[in-house]
């Protein structure tokens, strides 16, 4: 569990491969613990495409902007797993809890990821989501009804028709497709009416939630 405030920066550091042509995203979290200053780590599955005019340094520390606090600190509070200390603007987060490991790899994903457009990959008729209206502000959970079932997906960024989400469940294509699959962390665009309800997708159903 770790106390975290102002002072203590939210950085992202990128680990090129020159070779491949992309940087492996982490977070890194720098404190002090009595003398010692140590780091706290937590490597993402995200990638982000290194520039082909541009010389890449083998290992960039970037600090977090505006939208990644925001968009982390929403996310936190939506799952419960930070705790705020008394009227205090320091926050109690345990970065081993898998639900944090997975918000941090959201945010690693909307800050750096490539924004793929999936139309062809989605169902143009949602099935029973006549008058339905998916909440799409961000930091919503949302469903995809895919041609590889419901899948989950978190909106990061919204337009009057188009939203772009983080999915979190793959897209698996049959081999004679001529796109590529689609993997948990992956970026993609949107209409906004192509949303359903989270309760579309839910990992452990309750009674509120839709039955398919």
């Amino acid at each position: 569990m770790l106390e975290i405030n102002e002072e203590i920066p939210f950085l992202w550091r990128l680990s090129s491969d020159n070779d491949e042509g992309f940087s492996i995203v982490s977070m890194v979290i720098p404190f002090k613990t009595g003398s010692e200053n140590i780091e706290h780590t937590i490597q993402t599955d995200v990638i982000s495409f290194n520039s082909e005019n541009e010389e890449v340094e083998e290992e960039e520390i970037l600090e977090w902007n505006e939208d990644d606090i925001s968009l982390f600190l929403k996310l936190l509070s939506t799952r419960e797993v930070v705790k705020s200390i008394g009227n205090t603007h320091t926050f109690r987060i345990d970065l081993s809890d898998p639900e944090t490991i997975e918000i941090v790899h959201i945010v690693a994903a909307a800050g750096f990821g490539m924004a793929l457009a999936v139309d062809d990959l989605l169902v143009n008729d949602p099935a029973n989501a006549v008058h339905v209206i998916a909440e799409h502000e961000i930091g919503s959970r949302v469903t995809l009804q895919t041609v590889d079932g419901y899948k989950r997906g978190v909106v990061v960024a919204n337009e009057e028709e188009e939203v772009v989400c983080v999915l979190l469940d793959p897209i698996k294509l049959d081999h004679f497709s001529e796109m590529s699959d689609i993997h948990p962390h992956d970026l993609v665009v949107v209409k906004t009416h192509q949303l359903l309800p989270a309760r579309y997708s839910s990992q452990a159903p309750t009674a509120a939630d839709t039955l398919h």
